[in-house]
């Protein structure tokens, strides 16, 4: 086979593995067009894996690649059949907190006084006075009166709406939100209606509809702070705005924005001084402050229903106290350590600079990721492929993670990325856009 007829092999075999993601599409379309006997529930998984293993064999490794060495700018990752040093922008260890010293001290010190895992349930005996102590730093830092750990951050924006909403209540969400948001939002039972992203016009026409039809329930609506697809911030002035106009309450998952934004970094939230106006402040851990969990922040009362109401709470084991010290030292670093989110501010803007000069379409610049539009999905897989081969590392974004003609590449930065490795970055992306002829040559 010859080169050009192997690569449109292996494109049409990646575009196929991309829907494959969508279990519908799997199932109704792809099964049906195999005469799959889905009589055996193990069949389907037959059938998918089917694809993954040929693409394995045509050397397609985009995901589930290990990493051999410590989290950073830079890894060792295995292409090609050799380790090869990548620059790496697939992380969203913004701060590069997960190998500060200082966070590997606090976890030292808590292994050898409290062990590795909780051994129960925050409601059993898997709650101590290192979660209490967290809890409380955490509504201190995000202006609520008490908070509550998760297991991970899915656990923490999937939970209050899952809880605190039914079938007579109705769920308003951005149309870019995460699939956390989504899953917590339809497994409640509730009505749940889809925005335009980040367009209070359409926010507002949503509340007006659910307040007619409403009948004896409430409105409970949700968005991200920070939209790392979409590049942009939301528009907390005017959501919050029309939350109160329409006595609806608001849900600020703040997993991107959480050691970017605001003042101490405490996020989107606190950049435009809403914390009194916001109803939840919900987030993450394995972003910014480089472990693993997630919290929610309220009102007292709500947090105690949730304790007792979030099954994710009652039937998780506690998130282990080595995390909870760890997360609780890069908290207070990144609260008294200004530096970091200076230098990784300045790491987005050279990065932004350099890929518009040459030619480069950037989405939103409000965020810790850059996101290149390329538009073109049918060249995205050989793109990847051309970036692996320069030593740069990030994902495909295609259908149905966006919209059909809208991929992008979302450039994740973090502070110790070097000026050199943004420089190489930029330099290659101008190269490959007019190869792929995104842009002129």
């Amino acid at each position: 086979m010859d080169l050009e007829h192997r690569i449109q092999d292996v494109q049409a075999l990646s575009d196929k593995a991309v829907l494959l993601t969508n279990r519908d599409y799997l199932l109704n379309v792809h099964c049906a067009e195999l005469k799959t006997d889905q009589r055996d529930v193990f069949e389907k998984a037959r059938v998918y894996a089917d694809t993954v293993y040929k693409l394995r064999a045509m050397g397609v490794v985009q995901y589930g690649v290990p990493i051999e060495s410590k989290p950073g700018p830079t890894v060792t990752m295995e292409f090609f059949g050799e380790k090869r040093t990548m620059i790496m922008f697939a992380s969203n260890d913004y701060l590069n907190l997960s190998t500060d010293p200082r966070v590997h001290e606090a976890i030292k010190k808590t292994l050898v006084e409290y062990g590795v895992g909780a051994g129960s349930s925050r409601v059993g005996t898997g709650y101590s006075y290192l979660h209490k102590d967290l809890e409380a730093r955490l509504a201190d830092a995000f202006g609520k009166e008490a908070a509550l750990l998760f297991p991970t951050g899915f656990d923490a924006i999937a939970s209050p709406q899952t809880a605190l909403c039914t079938a007579k209540d109705r769920i308003l969400v951005d149309g870019s939100s995460h699939a956390c948001i989504l899953e917590g939002a339809y497994s409640s039972g509730a009505t749940v209606r889809v925005f335009a992203h980040n367009n209070p016009e359409r926010l507002e026409d949503a509340l007006r509809r659910s307040v007619e039809k409403l009948d004896g329930g409430g409105i409970m609506v949700m968005v991200e702070g920070a939209y790392s697809m979409d590049g942009d911030l939301a528009r907390l002035p005017e959501i919050t705005a029309l939350c109160k106009k329409y006595g609806a309450r608001l849900l600020v998952d703040e997993a991107h924005s959480v050691g970017v934004h605001g003042k101490f970094g405490h996020g989107s939230v606190e950049h435009f001084g809403l914390q009194k106006e916001v109803d939840i402040i919900a987030g993450t851990f394995s972003k910014s402050l480089g472990a693993t969990g997630g919290f929610v922040a309220a009102d007292k009362e709500v947090i105690t229903y949730l304790n007792y109401m979030a099954r994710k709470i009652v039937f998780s084991a506690a998130l282990p106290p080595i995390l909870v010290a760890g997360v609780k030292a890069a908290l207070e670093i990144m609260e008294t350590d200004s530096s970091l989110r200076e230098k990784l501010w300045e790491n987005v803007k050279h990065l932004e600079k350099g890929l518009r000069e040459v030619g480069a379409t950037i989405l939103g610049t409000e965020t810790a990721s850059v996101p290149v539009l390329i538009g073109n999905d049918g060249v995205m897989f050989r793109f990847t492929q051309d970036l692996i081969k320069e030593g740069i590392f990030t994902f495909p974004v295609v259908y149905p993670t966006v919209p059909k003609g809208k991929s992008i590449f979302r450039l994740a930065l973090q502070s110790k990325h070097s000026k050199d490795d943004l420089d190489h970055t930029i330099e290659v992306f101008g190269k490959l856009l007019r190869k792929y002829e995104i842009i002129p040559n």
